[in-house]
Parts: C-alpha cells; structure tokens; sequence
C-alpha cells in the first residue's frame, strides 16, 4: 500500500516530460537576458507597427467610423455620476495638477529611495510628454465634436495620441512597478499598489467617455506608453536598481530548489 502524502507538504512540480519542458522554458525566458531582450524587442517592434497604422488612420480620416460607434456606445447610458468619477481620474492629467502630480511623485521617489530613482521618473515623464507632443503635432488630429459624441470637458489642441493616456501609462506605470518591486511584502504594498493599477487601466474609458478623445487615440497611446516604460524599466534595472546576489538570484535558486523537491 503506497504512503499518502502529508496534508500539509507542498505537491511537487509535475514530472510529465512536456511539463518540464514548459518549466525550463518559462526558466530560461526569465533569466535568459539574450532572449529577453529579444522579445522586448519584437514586442516594441509590434505595437510601434499598429501605432503607426493608426497614426496613418488618424492622419488619412479625421473620425473613424469605428470611433464614433464606440464613444456613441459608451456614452448611451450615462450617469452623471460616472463622468464625475471618469472626471476625477482624468484630473491628475490637467495643468496645474499634472505639474504638482509630477513634482510630489518625484519627491516621494526621491526622499524613499534616493534621488537619482527620482530624477529618472521626472526624466521619463518629461520624455514622453515630448514625445506625446511631437506626434500630436505631426498628425494634426482635431478633438471629438459636439455634433458626433457628447463633449463633457471641451478641450484644446489636437487629439492623437492621447496625452493623458501616454501619461499615466509612463508615470502611473513606473510607480506601480516601484511599489511592486521595492516595497516590503505586507499590505501596504497593495493599498498604494491598486489605486496606481486603477488610474492606469481607467484613464482610457475616461477620456472617451468625457469626449477627449477617440478610441483610437487612446490604443495608440496605450502602445506607445507601453513601449516607453518597458524601455524606462530596463534602463532603471541597469543603470539605478539595486544589485545584490541575494535578490538577483535568490528567485532562481527558489525554483531550483523545487524542482528538485
């Protein structure tokens, strides 16, 4: 008769050969720094195409049909109290308080983990709002319109891509990553971690449904911010994160451990 295994032991990893091909693989493509880079690139290769296929839309057709039927849609049942509350994420992206936004993160940034760390955020928030900018200029893209979608914050300047959306994505983004990767293992990390993750994922409805912007606005932003903090993330692992045996190898040594359980 076979011994029953211990409640409380952990299973071990699967011994089915397939699966640890999956395992060695998902190994290799974390600490595989070769091929890491290799699908960072291709990924950034991937959304710089569609934003360029967008950007040619953007340029070629001032409204897409596809964007007047998804703000229309969004809009239909409206509540006052949710463009209050899409209003109230969109706010950390309007002058003035984009500015003091920027300025308390980098000094938190600074003050916590050393000023260097903050002065890369202030850097990578400014070069992407240069960016934001260069493009915006390039396409000319005019805002959304009263007489197609309803405008709830009438705005200036052009539409494509999305400069609350490219923000928030870049800046947000990088402080979620932070909070993520440098705080301690306890609640807090989660209580500052959520509210970042949410500014980010709901900044983009918020801007359709105030009629700011166009959905295609906003996947072009979201790609664009994407690729810049992938790229900001790596040159802050190599230039400011810090190095220690322990944490660079301490998650590697943990799967093999397992695996040899």
């Amino acid at each position: 008769m076979h011994d029953l295994p211990h409640p409380a032991s952990k299973p071990p990893l699967p011994r089915h050969p397939e699966a640890r091909r999956r395992f060695a693989l998902l190994h290799t493509l974390i600490y595989d720094e070769r091929r890491r880079r290799r699908l960072i690139l291709v990924g950034a290769l991937l959304a710089l195409a569609l934003v360029v296929g967008l950007s040619l839309l953007a340029r070629l057709s001032t409204v897409l049909p596809v964007d007047v039927w998804f703000t229309q849609e969004l809009q239909e049942h409206q509540w006052a109290l949710v463009a209050r509350l899409m209003y109230g994420v969109s706010i950390f992206g309007y002058t003035p308080w984009s500015a003091l936004t920027v300025a308390v993160g980098t000094l938190l940034i600074g003050l916590l983990l050393g000023w260097r760390d903050g002065l890369y955020l202030l850097g990578i928030t400014i070069g992407q709002g240069l960016v934001n900018a260069l493009i915006k200029r390039t396409i000319g893209r005019p805002r959304p319109i009263n007489t197609l979608v309803e405008v709830f914050v009438p705005e200036q300047g052009f539409s494509f891509p999305s400069g609350h959306v490219m923000f928030y994505t870049v800046f947000f983004g990088f402080l979620l990553v932070l909070v993520l990767t440098r705080m301690p293992h306890t609640r807090w990390r989660w209580l500052f971690g959520a509210p970042l993750a949410a500014l980010v994922l709901l900044i983009g409805p918020s801007r359709i449904i105030l009629g700011a912007h166009w959905l295609s606005d906003v996947l072009a932003a979201y790609l664009l911010g994407l690729v810049i903090l992938v790229l900001a993330i790596g040159g802050y692992i190599h230039l400011l994160a810090p190095r220690s045996p322990t944490t660079q190898h301490g998650l590697m040594r943990a799967i093999d451990e397992r695996r040899e359980a």
